[in-house]
């Protein structure tokens, strides 16, 4: 087993030493081509021996540790499998809680800060979610082999940290560009460069694979972990306790959010319990804590003097200062806003900003009551209260974003009594609040890269739904107002939002005003009256008319809506870039597996491959269903992180208690089962399909119950199917690669929206259904009672067995 873990090792190591070759190489071909580069030759030339310096060093350091050490990391891998394997009963239990927890925390820990380091990684959010997959599933596969490193995985982590760490800040005017370029053609992104040439396709997709491969080696240790852990209790046991510790790893990710704490504390917790695993010996203990200490000074180290780094539950947003004394704030690297300030340096400047934000209450008249969602850092707040707006809800998901608005806006609008900050979803505030408001404001509310936490959608696109505007005019009091600021990245994203407004307001069509030499573009429209603006108006403001540029009907544009909600792609495209992200995910992962498997003599049971491929479609189904609940939920209560985080655990909880109940009603039958389970599935479709309940308290407990008990009839046979296979880790390699595949599946909501999920699971589920039928063997039964029969014997344990499945 070590030698393709230490081939791929090597292999990696050497790839990803190309990545800082590549951007160096693209610095110097601006510099040769003429473009602006603040890179002197000089520089370029330091830049390259420091370079071949760092990654010369760590090639001849892996290549000789991995020749000289071979024997050492050979054997200390089998002492690590001898040691788990003569665990007692009490350390037994709390090594599988344990396992299950670092695997969980490790995997969130992993996502969230690849997506915050580049924001390639926040637009393919599942990329790193299936590469731990898949490095998790083939651990749980080859579990019952002889060898076990886990003392590689932090050295691996370290070295992830010390490269992307690297690449990302570099030295001094490092220009990475290059791999900032953005494959996506379908969807528009904001203030990101999109990928035109066949070089910067080839430096971004080289660059994918290679952390997928580095991210999946790094957690087939952890998934053996696992593995060989499980494969020691009975099996409902066992799965019980995976599911509490990994329960407790989403409340450990939830503390984390919810104390705003940087990636320092989370691998740190990492790191810990990784070398607690690896107490059977004084070298893994000193290489796990040599490599940590140099992990947690790369993430410890400032990337910048001139930036702030804050870890919102959401995203890391960087506040440095802005024009005159205001501040700027960045997310994921780029801009996001700026806190505007009347300063002497450009004060003509900020007044025609301000002109624009101060535009619907001028139209408007003296308001009493507005509501401003996507309030920032509190600029649209301040020209209300500017303008003598009686009371604000200011409406902002982020929390983070707001504290930097309390604590740096020159004119403190959310300090003002008249001013009520809210930190909640713009979509679930305008659903469930009894307010009227004279005027709802929409601040430039844009998400960017950041993504959902389950799926490709983004933060905001619930927002700029057919759906979601009826819901906010249903907000508006007689006569109120919309203004809906934006700024248009291309004609047709101004055009949808135009045909949007007026699909809400049954017809009538908004007022478009844009300032002159900016993007951003004011969509108003009021309740049952024209709006008519002052010439004064535009004169003040350097305002433009453009409703008619947006009013063309040759722009063809597809309406988002609650069940394709996808704002920033223009029309309903089959997703190409997509798909060669999953041609590329596939290819990898069987280049990957096949080493792995190919010195494996030992033949599987037919049964048993039935069974596999049972649990492999519980996984895909499971993977489609868990999607589309996460999606209709955060609907239904808000896309809040906190929201998100419950959602997880509440499906980790359903699949526990599913298991208990197998357990403890000793459930043999698959037929009941399933038939409520595809009849589960068939009822959400029906909800769906006819709109979905209303948001009263009776409707969203209507809809949880409807949206959570396919995964609880998922659960039960999930574990009653454990009872009929003598290889639980096996099973769980199966539905972790299953997983992965529903994981890919999930890309076809960009093209036949979500609802179609729920098609997929039906044909999913009830294809394991029929194989269900030819997989469950009496058996596997009496075959586990005997092994976990032996492995206790040979722990010298004499107690009861009364309970194993």
């Amino acid at each position: 087993m070590l030698k393709p873990f230490i081939f791929y090792l090597r292999a990696t190591v050497v790839a990803s030493c190309v990545i800082p070759y590549a951007v160096w190489l693209y610095n110097a071909m601006r510099k040769v081509y003429g473009f602006h580069t603040p890179c002197e030759w000089s520089d370029l030339w330091v830049k390259l021996a420091v370079i071949v310096a760092i990654t010369g060093a760590a090639i001849t350091t892996v290549l000789r540790l991995t020749k000289w050490c071979g024997r050492s990391i050979d054997e200390l891998s089998r002492k690590q499998s001898d040691y788990l394997k003569q665990l007692n009963t009490k350390r037994l239990t709390l090594a599988i809680f344990g396992s299950a927890a670092i695997s969980l925390i490790a995997e969130l820990a992993m996502i969230r800060w690849q997506s915050s380091i580049f924001e390639l990684f926040a637009l393919y959010k599942n990329f790193g979610l299936l590469a731990c997959f898949l490095g998790l599933g083939l651990g749980y596969a080859i579990s019952s082999r002889k060898q076990i490193p886990v003392m590689l995985v932090i050295p691996l982590l370290t070295w992830q940290i010390l490269l992307l760490s690297l690449t990302k800040y570099g030295p001094h005017n490092w220009n990475i560009q290059l791999l900032r370029a953005m494959p996506v053609t379908e969807q528009l992104n904001m203030g990101l460069h999109v990928a035109t040439k066949g070089y910067e396709y080839a430096a971004m997709y080289g660059f994918l694979s290679v952390v997928f491969i580095l991210t999946a080696l790094t957690f087939v240790p952890i998934g053996q972990l696992c593995g060989v852990l499980l494969d020691q209790k009975p099996r409902l046991q066992a799965y019980g306790l995976n599911l509490l510790g990994s329960l407790a790893g989403v409340a450990v990710f939830f503390g984390f959010s919810l104390l705003w704490t940087p990636p320092l504390v989370w691998f740190s917790i990492i790191f810990i319990c990784l070398i607690l695993f690896q107490a059977f010996d004084r070298r893994t203990l000193l290489t796990g804590s040599c490599a940590a200490a140099l992990a947690v000074t790369v993430l410890a180290w400032p990337s910048s003097t001139f930036w702030e780094q804050i870890y919102s539950p959401y995203q890391l947003l960087e506040r440095g200062y802005g024009y005159g004394a205001g501040a700027n704030v960045r997310a994921a690297g780029h801009y996001f806003q700026e806190i505007s300030v009347f300063a002497n340096v450009d004060r003509e400047r900020i007044a025609r900003l301000d002109a624009q934000r101060e535009l619907p209450y001028r139209i408007y008249g003296p308001a009493e009551r507005v509501a401003i969602v996507g309030a920032g850092s509190g600029n649209d707040a301040a020209a209300a209260i500017r303008c003598d707006v009686q009371h604000v809800d200011a409406i902002e998901i982020d929390p983070a974003i707001l504290e930097i608005g309390k604590y740096y806006h020159p004119e403190k609008p959310y300090s003002n009594p008249r001013v009520s900050p809210i930190v909640n979803d713009a979509r679930s505030f305008l659903r469930n609040t009894d307010e009227k408001y004279d005027i709802v404001v929409y601040g430039l509310l844009d998400s960017h890269a950041l993504l959902s936490t389950a799926s490709n959608v983004r933060v905001d696109s619930f927002v700029y739904t057919v759906e979601g505007l009826r819901e906010s005019r249903a907000r508006l009091k007689e006569g109120g107002m919309i203004s809906l600021a934006f700024c248009v990245m291309s004609p047709e994203i101004g055009r949808k939002l135009y045909l949007m407004l007026q699909e809400a307001f049954d017809g009538q069509a908004p007022l478009c005003i844009q300032r002159q030499n900016n993007s951003a573009v004011v969509f108003l429209i009021r309740e049952g009256m024209p709006i008519e603006i002052n010439d004064n108006l535009f004169a003040m403001g350097s305002l433009n008319d453009v409703t008619a540029k947006f009013a063309d009907p040759t722009i063809k544009v597809d309406l988002s809506t609650d069940d394709w909600p996808f704002f920033y792609m223009p029309k309903r495209v089959y997703p190409v870039s997509y798909v060669i992200v999953v041609g590329i995910i596939l290819a990898l992962s069987l280049v990957f597996v096949r080493p792995f498997f190919k010195a494996d003599s030992n033949a599987t049971p037919k049964r048993f491959q039935i069974n596999h491929a049972v649990f492999f479609l519980l996984g895909a189904g499971f993977m489609l269903v868990e999607t589309k609940s996460i999606t209709e939920l955060g609907l239904t209560f808000g896309n809040t992180w906190h929201v998100i985080g419950i959602v997880i655990a509440g499906i980790l909880t359903m699949a526990f208690i599913a298991n208990l109940v197998v357990y403890r009603l000793r459930i043999r039958g698959l037929a009941i089962p399933f038939t409520l389970l595809l009849g589960s599935l068939a009822a959400g479709l029906l909800v769906a399909k006819s709109g979905g309940f209303s948001s009263t308290f009776a409707g969203r407990i209507a809809t949880l119950a409807v949206l959570t008990s396919p995964m609880f009839f998922s659960g039960i046979c999930f574990s009653t199917m454990l009872r009929y296979t003598t290889d639980m880790s096996s099973a769980m390699a199966a539905n972790l690669i299953g997983a992965m595949a529903g994981g890919l599946l999930e890309y076809n909501s960009m093209y036949f929206g979500f609802q179609w999920l729920y098609w997929l699971a039906l044909g999913v589920y009830g294809t394991a259904m029929v194989f269900s039928w030819f997989g469950c063997r009496p058996a596997a039964l009496e075959q586990h009672t005997q092994a976990i029969q032996d492995a206790a014997a040979n722990r010298g344990i004499t107690s009861s067995l009364k309970h194993a499945a």
